[in-house]
């Protein structure tokens, strides 16, 4: 399975990105759509994955560094679809000269970002009824 990643701009691709969210957050995990898109949107750098020429996946960097709405398509998890993209966003920031980069990690993906060399800071919270840890990682 090929995977291709490429920078995405909210504007032209919010379709693709919103249908990847809506999927996993909304119908999946139940999060309100209320809660799901915030007014970093259109000022974040969003990136999609595709397989087959199809958006499995997405995520975004904010202009501070946070890394979020990290999303894999059901479908395509498993195949290390999530780990190229967040390899894309570090290696993207990486480029833009941030220094470090932290996120709100799932408290269930937390080892995936432990792989990805990202580290735990503080304690567990609550986002959207989801429990979280912050983890950072120093770029290099």
């Amino acid at each position: 399975m090929s995977i291709a990643i490429r920078p995405a701009d909210w504007n032209t691709d919010r379709k693709a990105i919103r249908s990847i969210r809506e999927a996993v957050f909304v119908q999946e995990q139940q999060v309100p759509a209320d809660l799901e898109w915030d007014d970093q949107e259109e000022t974040s750098q969003h990136f999609l994955a595709y397989s087959e020429a199809l958006p499995v996946a997405t995520g975004r960097l904010t202009k501070e560094g946070k890394i979020g709405r990290m999303a894999v398509q059901k479908s395509s998890r498993g195949l290390g679809v999530g780990a190229k993209l967040l390899h894309a966003i570090c290696e993207h920031a990486r480029q833009q000269n941030h220094q470090h980069l932290y996120l709100h990690a799932q408290q269930q993906a937390q080892g995936f970002y432990l792989r990805a060399g990202f580290e735990v800071e503080g304690e567990v919270f609550y986002e959207a009824g989801i429990p979280h840890v912050k983890m950072v990682r120093t770029l290099i």
